[in-house]
């Protein structure tokens, strides 16, 4: 009893101490402030741009024939999806959540400090968000009623979002341009990883999303391609404008996505499409010089085992892709299909990996090749093939040298170098890849846009193929879709994917139902964007 009365006491006495002092400064922690500065926000909303791509490009890549599993019978190999699960749903959580309420945090700190530069940035990058969770979802929930207390949320049309995205970016690109309260590129430089506080880039990135939302409305009496062009003029002017996350891939956790160190694409192999739009089936006898720096190659007939083959012959090297939903063509042998990193092994933080497949490699949100088939793809629309064709050209040119830019030589399986300029001239010269204007199609625009986004526009890839319904007859000339689809799409491809399971399908159940999005195939039906 004594003891009991003692430890009251003791309680009674740390209370009364506690009491004298600041309550709430029991849950400071100054390591971790909870009140923490615009520019110091910055960092992870910009790698959360890229991990919400990384996720679902995953996904994305079997959706638009980039890479497929090695074994039969993937849900998402069948053009279907994994029910019940999270699966596809990071995009979803990168604008609610990752990004989300830390967003609008960087932008109120951003307007109270009158770092104008700051704000404007918030804007392009809620746009941005708004427009890639659209292109992916379509319905989003009521921007009205997002990152408030609400318990649960309703949705508002993709016609809306892409106004909304469009007016956010009419607002930051204002902010951008203002020079006076606090604006200061050496101080928004500290947290902005992707343009070191470069205002001209951000605006020009903007721009981007400007040509992306318009361009994406092509099937519409109202597209305006002259309104596309001129956003593509103003947007990136060249690779150096490239939006870019970087990584130091000197650890797991600090390392691309996609490189071997996380491991996370050890069972996906290149398709049988994506090696025919790159060794002249397509481009009838073009090869591509970027195809053996891109893709991974077999090894060869005359070669045998290329974990240790000490002298291996780049010219017995053979390229091979592997259509959905199969079983990888040989999974033995000389004629085996490597993964993408040109190994036969699961990843490491030890493996070189290759191109964008590496640890050190930095991930693109946008790029300037892109601008310029989008471009291309306006102008043609426009009936001005002679704009056209120079933007389509200047599109494959951007794009050889990215793949430059992220090619590591290797004098060892897989043997690898630079396109040389012999190269890619004789590439450009060709008239099955550059041919004169008046034989320039959109099927040249598109696919050459196709592989400028190998492995990281999964999504804008995805986009296009929506836009052109699949065209595998005029515009993606021999693509082939399984003949066993996945068994809720009742024989219809995939539009769209479905808002993520546990934040939604879960504790938003009744919203969901009113958009039809309870409904099994409701991933099938066609977005607002691509209709008439």
């Amino acid at each position: 009893m004594k003891n009991i009365k003692k430890y009251i006491a003791a309680i009674g006495l740390l209370t009364t101490v506690v009491s004298c002092d600041n309550l709430q400064d029991l849950n400071e922690n100054p390591s971790f402030p909870v009140d923490v500065s615009a520019q110091a926000l910055m960092p992870p909303i910009e790698q959360q741009m890229a991990v919400g791509l990384q996720f679902d490009n995953r996904y994305l890549g079997r959706y638009v024939q980039y890479f497929s599993n090695a074994t039969t019978g993937n849900d998402w190999d069948r053009y279907g999806y994994t029910a019940n699960n999270d699966a596809g749903g990071e995009i979803w959580k990168m604008a609610y959540f990752s990004i989300g309420l830390n967003l609008t945090r960087m932008q109120e700190k951003a307007v109270a400090e009158e770092r104008h530069d700051i704000t404007g940035i918030s804007k392009v990058i809620r746009a941005w968000s708004w427009q890639v969770a659209t292109d992916y979802h379509s319905e989003l929930i009521d921007f009205d009623q997002a990152f408030t207390q609400r318990m649960s949320f309703d949705y508002v049309g993709q016609e809306q979002v892409y106004a909304e995205v469009l007016r956010l970016i009419n607002e930051g690109v204002v902010d951008l341009a203002r020079t006076d309260g606090k604006v200061s590129s050496t101080y928004t430089a500290v947290g902005d990883k992707m343009y070191n506080g470069d205002r001209a880039k951000w605006t020009k990135f903007a721009w981007g999303v400007v040509a992306r939302n318009l361009n994406n409305q092509i099937n519409k009496a109202s597209y305006n391609p002259t309104a596309v062009i001129e956003a593509c003029d103003k947007s990136l002017a060249s690779n150096a404008d490239n939006a870019l996350i970087s990584y130091n891939g000197s650890v797991s956790a600090d390392s691309n996505f996609n490189g071997p160190g996380r491991n996370n694409i050890a069972t996906f192999r290149q398709t049988d499409f994506m090696v025919r739009v790159m060794n002249g089936d397509v481009f009838t006898g073009a090869i591509d010089p970027r195809m053996s720096r891109i893709l991974a190659p077999s090894i060869g007939t005359s070669e045998t085992a290329p974990a240790s083959a000490a002298n291996p012959d780049p010219t017995k090297y053979t390229f091979i892709g592997n259509p959905l939903n199969t079983t990888a063509s040989s999974t033995t042998g000389p004629s085996r299909i490597p993964n993408l990193w040109g190994t036969f092994l699961a990843g490491s933080i030890t493996t070189p990996g290759r191109y964008i497949f590496r640890d050190k490699a930095s991930f693109p949100i946008m790029t300037y090749a892109e601008i310029q088939f989008i471009k291309a793809e306006a102008a043609f629309k426009k009936g001005d093939k002679v704009m056209a064709l120079a933007a389509y050209k200047k599109g494959i040119e951007a794009s050889i040298d990215f793949v430059n830019a992220n090619t590591i030589s290797s004098t060892t399986y897989p043997i690898t170098t630079a396109i040389s300029a012999s190269e890619k001239s004789t590439f450009l010269a060709n008239i099955n890849v550059v041919p004169a204007e008046a034989n320039l199609t959109m099927s040249h625009i598109i696919l050459q846009k196709y592989i400028s986004l190998f492995g990281f526009g999964n999504l804008e890839a995805w986009t296009d193929m929506r836009k052109y319904r699949y065209d595998n007859v005029n515009i993606y000339k021999t693509m082939a879709f399984p003949t066993s689809l996945f068994v809720d799409n009742n024989g219809k491809l995939p539009y769209r994917v479905r808002p993520r399971f546990n934040s939604e399908y879960v504790w938003n159940f009744a919203a969901l139902q009113a958009i039809g999005a309870d409904k099994v195939d409701y991933h099938t039906i066609e977005m607002w964007f691509s209709k008439p």
